[in-house]
Parts: C-alpha cells; structure tokens; sequence
C-alpha cells in the first residue's frame, strides 16, 4: 500500500540557501526508505542546480499564489487585491495533479499561510531557524491568530536543541521532533595540503566583516595569510575551498543550526566568530575560538592568536584541525540524520494514524448516541 504523499513547499529562488537543500535531503531519505514524498515547486521545470541532486518534484502555481496571496495582502493595493483574486479564481480552473489528502509540509517562514490556506488540509512545519517564526513584517499590525494553533498541524521539525528549547517555551504543548544535520563526508572531509588562506561568507554581518578586515590589515596582522569569500558558489566550490583553508570564520546571526561553520570543521578548519545561538552544541573551545556577538575586538584577537598558534605550535594547530573534522562528523553525519528523518516520520504518522482511528470511533460512538 502506499505511504500518504507528503508535499515539502519550496521557494523558486535561485538563491544556493543551506535550508533548500535540506529540504531536497528530507525528501530523498524518505523516498529512499519507502515514503512518498516530493518537493513542491511553482513554476514547471524548475529545480535547484546550485548542488547535485535528481530529487522528485512536482509544481503548483495556484498553491503557491495562495502562499504569496497570504503573506502580501495586507500591504498591497485595492487593484492588486482584484488582480490577485482574478489570478486565483483562473488557476482554480486549471487541472491540479496534487494529491489533497497530502501531507503539506511548510517552512518557517511561510507559517502566516496557515490563516489562508484551506484549513483542512494536515500540515507539518519543518522549521529550520527559530528566530523566524515570530519575526511579522510590522509592529503595528500584528496577526491575531495564532498561526501554530492550527488544529491540523501534526508535528514541527527542527534541527538543533537550540530551536527546541525556544519553540518549546514560546509555544506550550507544540509536537516538536529535532533531527541532526547531515555532513557528506565525501565532500566536506579533512585535507591535509592546505594553503595559508582563510575563508569567510560575506552575506551577513558586513559591518562587523569590514570591521574586522581593516583592524587586521591596520595592524598587519595577516602578512601572507589571504581572505578568500565564498559567495554564489556550488557546493563542490565551497567544500574546495573549505578544504584548502585553514581557518574559516563564522559570521553567524541568529541561526535554526548555522551549517557552514559545521562544513568547515568537517574539512578540518579552525573555525573562529560567532556560534549564531544554535552553534554553541558544537563550537567546542577544544578546536574552536567562539566569539560574543558582536565583539569586534575579541574576534580580530582571536584570528590572531590562531595565527601565532600556526606559527608556534605547528603541531597542537594540526592536532585541533583533524579533532574538529572527527568529532563533527561523528555526530553530524549522513547516517544519523538518515535515523533521526526516519524516526520522526514513523512517528508523525503512525500519530497521526492512531488520532484518524480515534475520530473515526468518535464519530462512530455518536452517531450510535444520536440513533438511540
């Protein structure tokens, strides 16, 4: 018999966004150990090529235009409403291939979608940071309802014990489950030949970056160490150079888990900077230099006491490189987060089962009332 579909809704954007390729991962697991998933797309023939992947899709303009309808209808014009309402009621002739009995899994921050999109439908919230969750677009009209109060909501998935622990105290009662990240160790492992460079994202925290990057050069601190940025590349880039790094520096906010400083451990980098709240499960000062938000200072003294230590301490350096790879990629592996998908799929459903036959003897029971 086959398993209920299950849906996992995906931006278009082509944007190489960690959190899309996780939802591609999800979707490949369970596919693989006897589920029914896809990854939900709008427009036909799209699909992520930033990093390999030949994962199941299918499309929807018209769900997604419920989605974009949501989020946008309270800052748009009276014209705009109409247009918007037009293109539904058009799309809503078009035949549709998805399955309604679906499973529609939603992330974070489509979760305000909950209030327009069909109320019976069972949804599960794959939220992958935390700190999006309540961040509405303004002060002054905040939603009155409560979007995780959707009776129809069967579980929330996040992936570190950071978001754990604040979903479970903002949202009493929520059905949390926490999957580990998954590291390819095939393509995030230790190298040994490695070039005096350092690596860094510039996507967030530019000030700070700037900052940092002046001081260091003012002081001559880098003499021939080079920055090299990772931006807009492939996976099979980033891990390239990651590999060839020694120390790579983490400018994380606030993140759901804050995977490349995860990635650069694997491949053997000293990671400095910041942990972004979730990283502090697996910053350990053993291999790494973890940094306060926001301590400029602190961050450039530490980039410099890591490179004394190359200098120095040639060995204890190594020794932490190959100590970070280890230790990361014994707890954050495919194989774990192939266990932890499986496990908390099982569980959702099985759940979701055993209140179905509930409902079903509920109703049963009261129809018997009624007759009696």
């Amino acid at each position: 018999m086959m398993q209920q579909k299950i849906y996992f809704i995906c931006p278009d954007t082509k944007a190489p966004i960690g959190g899309i390729k996780q939802l591609y991962r999800q979707v490949d697991i369970l596919n693989k150990n006897g589920f029914n998933a896809a990854i939900l797309h709008r427009k036909r023939g799209f699909r992520h090529k930033w990093f390999e992947n030949t994962t199941g899709i299918e499309y929807s303009a018209s769900f997604f235009s419920l989605i974009k309808q949501s989020i946008r209808m309270g800052e748009v014009s009276f014209l705009k409403r109409i247009f918007y309402k037009i293109t539904l009621v058009i799309q809503s002739l078009l035949p549709s291939k998805l399955d309604t009995n679906a499973i529609f899994v939603f992330p974070e921050v489509f979760t305000m979608s909950f209030l327009k999109i069909k109320k019976d439908i069972q949804k599960v919230v794959f939220n992958q940071n935390c700190y999006y969750s309540f961040f509405y677009n303004t002060l002054e009209k905040l939603p009155t309802e409560r979007q995780y109060a959707d009776q129809n909501i069967l579980a929330t998935i996040v992936v570190s014990e950071d978001s754990k622990n604040y979903l479970s105290f903002a949202i009493p009662n929520i059905k949390l489950y926490r999957i580990r990240i998954g590291i390819d160790q095939n393509t995030f492992y230790y190298q040994p030949r490695k070039k005096k460079q350092i690596a860094f994202m510039p996507r967030k925290m530019k000030e700070d970056i700037i900052q940092i990057f002046n001081i260091l050069k003012y002081r001559n601190s880098l003499q021939d160490w080079l920055l090299v940025s990772i931006d807009n590349k492939t996976e099979q880039e980033v891990a390239q150079i990651l590999r060839e790094s020694h120390i790579f520096l983490s400018f994380n906010h606030i993140e759901g888990f804050g995977l490349p400083p995860a990635e650069a451990m694997a491949c053997g980098c000293i990671v400095i900077g910041y942990t972004g709240r979730a990283g502090e499960e697996y910053f350990n000062p053993d291999f790494c230099y973890p940094v306060s938000d926001g301590d400029i200072i602190d961050f450039v003294r530490k980039i410099e006491e890591v490179l004394a230590l190359y200098e120095q301490d040639p060995i204890l350096f190594l020794e932490k490189q190959i100590k970070a790879s280890q230790t990361i990629l014994d707890k954050y592996n495919l194989e774990n987060e192939e266990q932890d998908i499986v496990t908390t799929w099982d569980q959702i459903l099985n759940f979701r089962k055993a209140n179905f036959i509930k409902s079903e003897q509920q109703a049963v029971l009261n129809m018997h009332s009624r007759s009696i």
